[in-house]
């Protein structure tokens, strides 16, 4: 039985769609993406109004697969932009290693002892500024003390907590 092409369109298609299968998976480097864009290159190409206007038949079906690579090519790097990239095995779990949790927890009960060691007012006053974030002028009002006497406390308690630091 013979094969009656409908256009000159169809038949350089035809003629040519297994180079076009080839340059398909060189670009988008994947055989089953190469076909399905070989097939929508055919849909293209037979959905085509008006074949007298196309001079070069084999560079006007080339050109229709490569803007549906581009197409494709784009469609994914959006998608990898937008979901975080593709997921693979060899992803980092950002838990922290058994070891890391308990040098952090030795590190955290080190420097409690370290602030505990701190003369009262001193410690006091390091802990409203760092650890419940107030402001030295709020920290002045609340005790009652002068602003410079807070900052003197501050810079007082971290050259001690630096020094005892050191010397571990």
């Amino acid at each position: 039985m013979e094969m009656i092409c409908e256009s000159d369109l169809l038949a350089a298609f035809l003629h040519h769609q297994k180079e076009l299968l080839q340059f398909l998976t060189y670009k988008v480097n994947c055989s089953e993406t190469a076909a399905d864009l070989v097939q929508e290159t055919y849909l293209r190409v037979a959905r085509y109004p008006d074949e007298s206007e196309v001079a070069n038949k084999r560079a006007f079906v080339f050109r229709i697969a490569d803007n549906l690579a581009l197409d494709h090519l784009r469609s994914v790097a959006r998608q990898q932009s937008r979901d975080g990239g593709l997921v693979t095995e060899d992803i980092v779990c950002i838990k922290p290693e058994p070891d890391s949790i308990l040098a952090g927890q030795q590190q955290m009960a080190l420097f409690e002892e370290l602030i505990y060691e701190l003369p009262p007012q001193c410690r006091k006053v390091f802990l409203m500024c760092r650890v419940e974030g107030k402001s030295y002028s709020e920290v002045s009002t609340e005790l009652g003390i002068a602003p410079r006497t807070v900052e003197s406390h501050m810079y007082k308690a971290l050259k001690l907590l630096k020094e005892r630091k050191d010397l571990l």
